[in-house]
């Protein structure tokens, strides 16, 4: 069976030799958890030195004993909090490396992060399962691990001494050597198979409120970005409704959850419970014919709860086996989406053909758009013949819903819904329909996306000039959200003084320029021509007032 893609991730991850100083600190950890086991081992020891001397009221014993507890106990938290400092610190590597590996997926030069979108299959939320899920599955990878690690040394450290302490029992006329190894192995055995009876079901419940926990916040981002229609409408009537009615639901599936963990955890603590006393009850007729004192009592009883709990490891582990499951789904089903983008992007770019470089074309098109039409699973035909030389403005218009913005898509290499031939040369920049602003410096909103700091105060103030933005020019230091900050048109500039930085052979606008009055857009254009001499502009519009600074209009229709 093949692998998964995420499986594969982590494996190149995990065993590339960058990864030695992960492996030292975890193989420290290790060590420390079995230098733990031998603590433990003399821990128990101790018990049946310290409980023999008390039933003997051996005073001198009983204060030699408690002296040398103290120094086994600090020896025991002192390596226990180190140990758990160190397996902190290796969760924050594993999830700081392991969420930057997501980020490069999903942000990659192939723009996966949209293709994935675009194709109709993304999975719910991809932040959240970035941060949420990447968080969750380093976590509770390593501490399961450990615990199963732990779990398993003191099942061979202790097992023996369980062995040699509970001797043998006659039943039936049979003897049966190490009998509390036997007890204790049945006992577990069978608490296991009804915790896996009763929590199965656990993994997903988790994924389903995980699913409609981030839905719920997704729908709360979605009122604060469009504030200003909902008020507008007095809509907020509706859109309680709707947070409401999801909230419900997601209720309906925490209180399924909540049930369920109830019930595990009435059978679990139950018998955590039960297994401190079981072991004494079992031991109690090796200790009414007097083959074990006190001592021997408490040792048995350590050792049991010992091997027992290290055999029931899947029973306290199975709450968090359960999220680690639907955690690692939900970031696999992302890796193997991100996988599918980036084969639709491959495939995408070797049916585009190369223009040679002294080509005077950087683009030409002679296709035909698969435009989806009112019926389900039916196109229209859209013919497309265009060719863009350097230094040319084009414009592109036609009724709405044409497919104007589709025709972008196609020209920029993120839809393959068309036939026919496409060939370009050099670099192009796609500016969709909707300003994109982040949050931050001016600056930072000027020079996307370069680093900021490439972009000089000068050279900043120069270009706020050009497009008559020079109120802003004393505002480059100051953090906002600009895509509320500042009015549409002037958003509309802002994202095309980004174009001019970026200086690409290929310039694809999408109504650039329909928040600008006439004037300020013929301004705009003819700046634009001016700082990108070389650059073949093509400018979706209906602004008919501009038809006549075009080199070229392509209707479409």
């Amino acid at each position: 069976m093949q692998r998964s893609s995420l499986a594969r991730l982590l494996g190149q991850y995990l065993f590339s030799r960058d990864r030695l100083k992960l492996w030292l600190l975890f193989g420290i950890v290790l060590g420390a958890y079995v230098v733990n086991i031998r603590l433990a081992i003399l821990y128990n020891d101790w018990n049946g030195r310290f409980f023999d001397a008390l039933q003997k009221v051996d005073q001198e014993g009983i204060y030699r004993e408690l002296f040398y507890f103290i120094g086994l106990a600090a020896a025991i938290i002192v390596l226990l909090v180190w140990a758990g400092y160190l397996k902190d610190r290796l969760i924050l590597a594993l999830r700081r490396d392991v969420t930057e590996i997501f980020f490069a997926r999903w942000l990659s030069p192939r723009s996966a992060h949209y293709l994935l979108r675009e194709s109709g299959k993304e999975p719910d939320n991809p932040d959240q399962r970035i941060t949420e899920d990447v968080r969750s599955m380093t976590s509770l990878a390593v501490n399961l691990f450990i615990s199963l690690f732990d779990s398993v040394l003191t099942i061979g450290s202790f097992s023996l001494i369980l062995w040699n302490l509970s001797g043998s029992i006659t039943l039936f006329g049979i003897t049966i050597p190490g009998y509390m190894f036997w007890v204790c192995l049945i006992y577990t055995a069978v608490a296991t198979f009804f915790t896996h009876l009763i929590g199965r079901k656990l993994k997903s419940f988790n994924m389903e409120a995980q699913h409609m926990e981030a839905n719920l916040r997704s729908a709360l981002m979605e009122k604060r970005r469009n504030g200003a229609a909902i008020a507008g409408s007095h809509a907020e009537a509706a859109e309680e409704r709707g947070l409401r009615d999801r909230f419900s639901d997601l209720l309906q599936v925490l209180i399924a959850l909540i049930k369920k963990q109830r019930d595990l955890d009435l059978f679990t603590v139950g018998i955590g419970q039960f297994t401190h006393l079981a072991p004494i009850f079992f031991s109690l007729p090796s200790f009414f014919s007097g083959a074990i004192q006190l001592g021997g009592v408490m040792q048995i009883r350590g050792a049991f709860n010992d091997v027992a709990r290290s055999l029931s490891w899947i029973i306290f582990a199975y709450d968090d086996l359960a999220k680690l499951s639907a955690a690692y789904e939900r970031l696999r089903r992302l890796e193997q989406g991100i996988t599918d983008a980036d084969e639709a992007a491959e495939k995408l770019a070797s049916a585009r053909k190369q223009l040679p470089d002294g080509s005077p074309d950087v683009l030409k098109a002679d296709i035909v758009l698969n435009i989806p039409s009112g019926s389900k699973d039916q196109c229209r035909a859209l013919p497309v013949n265009l060719s863009l030389r350097q230094g040319t403005l084009a414009f592109a218009t036609g009724p709405s819903g044409i497919g104007k913005s589709t025709l972008l898509k196609v020209l920029a290499g993120f839809s393959g819904s068309f036939t026919g031939e496409i060939a370009t040369r050099g670099t192009i920049v796609w500016i969709p329909q909707k300003p994109y602003l982040m949050k931050g410096t001016l600056r930072s909103a000027l020079a996307y996306p370069r680093d900021p700091s490439s972009l000089s105060d000068k050279e900043a103030k120069e270009l706020l000039s050009l497009a008559r933005l020079d109120h802003l020019a004393d505002q480059l230091e100051r953090h906002a959200d600009w895509a509320n900050a500042l009015s549409g048109g002037e958003q509309q500039r802002i994202v095309l003084l980004r174009a001019v930085s970026l200086k690409p052979d290929i310039l694809l606008m999408d109504e650039m320029t329909s928040g600008l009055d006439d004037a300020s857009a013929e301004r705009m254009l003819d700046l634009m021509k001016k700082l990108l001499p070389r650059t073949a502009i093509l400018l979706v519009t209906h602004q008919s007032a501009l038809f006549h600074k075009a080199d070229q209009i392509l209707r479409l229709a």
